[in-house]
């Protein structure tokens, strides 16, 4: 049996890629979450296509999370006197 050999070029590879995927898989839970508890529909398809597309999804909830609150108000803050 062969040993499994790996070159260090190789294994930084795969701890850098290891790295962001790490980072796009706890921006993809924390987008399910966030969705979810401020009433955005469908939490799970914004997860997937933030794991899926990364960054497009990651922009465009954002966008559609406004100023939400948690408790589904729009716009805190303005036209308080």
């Amino acid at each position: 049996m062969v040993p499994l050999a790996v070159d260090l070029a190789t294994a930084r590879s795969l701890l850098y890629y290891g790295a962001i995927y790490g980072v796009v898989l706890a921006v993809a839970v924390w987008i399910y979450r966030d969705a979810r508890d401020r009433g955005i529909g469908y939490p799970a398809v914004w997860a997937v296509a933030t794991l899926v597309l990364t960054i497009v999804p990651v922009l465009a909830y954002l966008y559609v999370r406004g100023r939400r609150s948690p408790d589904g108000a729009t716009d805190r803050g303005k036209g308080e006197a």
